[in-house]
């Protein structure tokens, strides 16, 4: 049997390294400037030559989006990246521009090319076409089904991956000009400011006190919000298909988003390799995907699209949690933890943390100082502090603090 890859989002050094502590095969980041997310979720060249020598020293693998609209001015500045990252050894880069795919081939001949799902590859002989002009893998079209990318695959002999967690988009494969038409920045240029999930409401001009009801939330009429993708419940399909590289969206999420879905796939995938026949999915990990923030979960399009039901792919426009984040550990010297504080937490408090292996247990907080060793009785969002616990326990590297909001104590202890 051979399994999917796991291929994790990672906005920055901080997310790579825990998306790899939590069971990733590999990780895909952003060129700045080139890549489709903002340069704050995007990688410099000296941060990514970084990054590669991380990833590779855990024997890893690490893919660079280079995937942005190309306009003719962007060209002078992708073969000036180019050049610039002659020496930096990454894995592929992954493209989505024709232009910029010739580019990659006349001034970087030994890369691999990973066709990007901005293409909207969605049939064998698009695929065959990327084969023969020198791609190593495509990623499909979203909105292709775990057949089609089966018999993609099959047909045509590359290497296919897909998407199967995280926010989708009502456009095809993401190529919208909605963001870009309201707010002056385009979401092909990585700025994308999901306009698609304000709060629409169609009203006709001459009766403005009529809204249209196209799906009722009971609060507001939403037509343009999107589910988000979760195919956690389907591995043994997904494997089936002989799909190589299964991926996750959100370079833009945090640490906590990043290790909790990275270890529910990870366990998923290795307890099906383990044995298949009597594999099936756990209630734990369904708990934990919804404990990170998240909109409606779907299976989006990989059995089909539901023409009878589109409403089943719509969401409102808010997202939800069962947890709240408090921080993770950037490092530990004895039992002193040294932690990014999101959320604050008091001495005294019992709070859940969470490792890679799908460990878990529950602490109380012993002493909190700030940089110049002060002790303190509560921790300040937006810093970094050391954290001692109960018993001198010492935590997992990569841990991440949470506590579970109130509304949930009684469903979920």
């Amino acid at each position: 049997m051979i399994l999917p890859e796991l291929l994790m989002p990672a906005g920055s050094l901080s997310k790579l390294r825990v998306a790899l502590a939590y069971g990733a095969d590999a990780v895909f980041v952003g060129a700045s400037g080139l890549s489709m997310r903002p340069d704050e979720a995007s990688f410099t060249t000296n941060e990514l030559k970084e990054a590669v020598e991380y990833t590779h020293s855990h024997r890893k693998k690490i893919y660079v989006g280079i995937n942005t609209l190309m306009f003719q001015e962007d060209l002078a500045e992708l073969e000036q990246w180019l050049i610039e990252t002659k020496t930096i050894l990454f894995d592929a880069v992954i493209v989505s521009d024709t232009g910029a795919f010739s580019l990659v081939k006349k001034l970087r001949p030994e890369l691999k090319i990973h066709i990007s799902t901005q293409m909207s590859t969605a049939n064998s002989l698009a695929a065959d076409f990327w084969k023969k002009a020198g791609a190593s893998r495509v990623v499909l079209a979203r909105e292709c089904t775990l057949e089609n990318a089966k018999e993609i695959s099959r047909k045509s002999g590359l290497e296919v991956e897909i998407f199967v967690h995280g926010a989708m988009c009502v456009a095809i494969s993401g190529r919208c000009l909605l963001s870009a038409h309201l707010c002056g920045q385009s979401g092909s240029k990585g700025k994308c400011k999901h306009t698609c999930r304000w709060e629409w409401q169609l009203v006709e001009q001459k009766r403005p006190g009529e809204v249209f009801s196209a799906f009722e939330t009971g609060r507001e009429t939403i037509f343009l919000g999107s589910k988000d993708l979760c195919l956690i419940e389907h591995i043994p399909q997904i494997v089936k298909k002989r799909i190589r590289s299964i991926k996750i969206e959100g370079r833009m999420k945090s640490e906590y988003y990043v290790a909790t879905i990275a270890r529910v796939y990870r366990a998923a995938l290795d307890i099906y390799a383990k044995d298949p026949e009597k594999y099936k999915t756990n209630q734990i990990w369904l708990d934990e995907l919804n404990a990170v923030s998240h909109r409606p979960y779907s299976t989006g399009f990989a059995f089909g699209y539901p023409s009878d039901q589109p409403q089943t792919l719509q969401a409102h426009s808010s997202a939800t949690t069962t947890c709240e984040t408090l921080g993770y550990v950037k490092s530990i010297i004895e039992e002193k933890h040294e932690i990014s504080i999101k959320n604050p937490f008091a001495i005294g408090e019992e709070v859940e943390w969470i490792g890679p292996n799908m460990t878990g247990s529950f602490v109380t907080v012993k002493g909190i100082y700030n940089e110049n060793a002060k002790r303190l009785l509560k921790s300040h969002c937006g810093t970094t502090m050391t954290v001692s616990f109960n018993e001198n326990i010492c935590l997992p590297a990569y841990s991440v603090l949470r506590r579970r909001k109130k509304q949930h104590l009684s469903e979920d202890s």
